[in-house]
C-alpha cells in the first residue's frame, strides 16, 4: 500500500512543484526498487513539465482519470501515466483541467474522486506524491482527502507567513465539513537567503508557531533550484553536488522519517 503525500499550500510561488518533483526524484534516485508516482492535480501542470513531460501534447490526462467511470478508471491511468528518464511516474495535467472544473465539481461524490482513481493502482507504488494547485478548490481537496499526510512549503516573505493563517482555516474546513483530519508531516522553508532580515525573521517565526513540526532542512533560494525545470530534469541531474541537491536530498530523508 503506497504512502501518500500532498503538497499543499494556497500562495503560489512557495516552490511547491519544486519540493514535488524533487523529492519524487529523490525517492527514486537514493531508495533504490521504490516504486514513486507524482500525481500533478495543479491545472498549470508545472511538476510534468519540469520533469520533461510535453503537458501540451496529452492525450490521456488526470481530467479524463476524474471523470471515468470506474470500469475504466484502470484503463484510463494506464493510458495517462507517463514514466520519465529518471524513473518517476508521472500523472499529468495541463490547462484543460481547469476547463472541466465545473464538469467535475458536478459529479457525484466530487471530493473523493482522486482517492477512488488512486485506489485502482497505488498497490504498484511504495510512494505517491500528489502537487496541489494554490487554492482550497475541488482538486486540493481532492488532494488532501486522498493524502495520509500533508506537507506545507512556504517562501521566506513577509506574504508568505500571512498565507499561514489561509493554510490553517483551509485545513479546518476538510476537518469540520468533510470529516477527515489533516496530519500535517512538516512545514518547509523554502527560498531561504540568510543573507537576508526577511528570511531570519521569518522563519524564527514559522518555527515558533509550528514548533517540532518545521522541517530541520532548510532550501536555499538559489538559482540552479529555478533553472532545473527549464531542462526538464530534477535539481539531482541538474546541479548533483550543488546546495539545493544537497538541501533535497536531506528533506527527502527527513520525510521519510515522520511520514
Amino acid at each position: 500500500m503506497a504512502q501518500k503525500l500532498a503538497i499543499f499550500n494556497m500562495k503560489g510561488g512557495v516552490g511547491k512543484s519544486a519540493t514535488a518533483t524533487n523529492l519524487a526524484a529523490g525517492l527514486v534516485k537514493f531508495k533504490k526498487k521504490k516504486r514513486v508516482l507524482l500525481v500533478d492535480i495543479d491545472p498549470q501542470g508545472t511538476s510534468g513539465a519540469s520533469l520533461g513531460i510535453p503537458i501540451w501534447k496529452l492525450e490521456t490526462q488526470l481530467k479524463d482519470v476524474l471523470q471515468s467511470a470506474p470500469e475504466e478508471t484502470q484503463t484510463l491511468l494506464k493510458a495517462a501515466i507517463v514514466s520519465t528518464p529518471g524513473g518517476v511516474d508521472i500523472l499529468p495535467s495541463n490547462i484543460l483541467l481547469a476547463v472541466e472544473e465545473i464538469a467535475i465539481s458536478g459529479l457525484p461524490g466530487r471530493e473523493n474522486l482522486l482517492k477512488r482513481a488512486l485506489s485502482a493502482i497505488e498497490a504498484q507504488y511504495d510512494y505517491i506524491l500528489i502537487d496541489c494547485p494554490p487554492n482550497i478548490g475541488v482538486f486540493s481537496i481532492n488532494a488532501l482527502k486522498a493524502s495520509d499526510g500533508v506537507l506545507v512549503p512556504v517562501d521566506m516573505s513577509y506574504v508568505g507567513l500571512l498565507g499561514i493563517r489561509g493554510v490553517e482555516y483551509a485545513f479546518d474546513l476538510v476537518k469540520n465539513f468533510l470529516e477527515h483530519e489533516i496530519r500535517i508531516v512538516g512545514v518547509l522553508a523554502t527560498r531561504y537567503d540568510g543573507r537576508k532580515n526577511i528570511s531570519r525573521d521569518v522563519l524564527k517565526s514559522l518555527q515558533d508557531h509550528f514548533g517540532d513540526r518545521m522541517f530541520k532542512t532548510i532550501i536555499p533560494d538559489t538559482v540552479k533550484i529555478s533553472e532545473a525545470p527549464s531542462f526538464g530534469s530534477s535539481i539531482f541531474e541538474h546541479d548533483p553536488n550543488g546546495a539545493g541537491a544537497k538541501a533535497y536530498r536531506e528533506l527527502m530523508n527527513e520525510v521519510l522519517k515522520r511520514w
